[in-house]
């Protein structure tokens, strides 16, 4: 497990798992911050447990139930800001 401390880094990281593992090679999907993760049918049940095991394992931040929002999820800038937002305050 990594250490994040910038919002810039997340996102990054979150891009790439996503277009990694999330994005099937059936689509062509170039996934950015600003890619519409839900409304492109990108984040189904299965995709969005594989991202948070992601989120938890990788980057060290447990998203608690209360945050499993479709707000939260929009996109990976808006996920990134989540993540920041959860981590703790040792990490700042």
């Amino acid at each position: 497990m990594t250490t994040v401390r910038n919002t810039g880094e997340i996102a990054h990281r979150l891009v790439a798992f996503i277009q990694e593992n999330l994005v099937t090679d059936d689509v062509d999907l170039k996934v950015d911050e600003t890619t519409p993760l839900l409304l492109s049918g990108l984040l189904d049940s299965l995709r969005t447990a594989r991202l948070l095991n992601f989120i938890r394992r990788e980057i060290g931040v447990p998203i608690p139930a209360a945050k499993l929002d479709p707000e939260n999820f929009k996109d990976v800038a808006t996920i990134a800001a989540m993540i920041k937002e959860l981590e703790p305050a040792s990490f700042v």
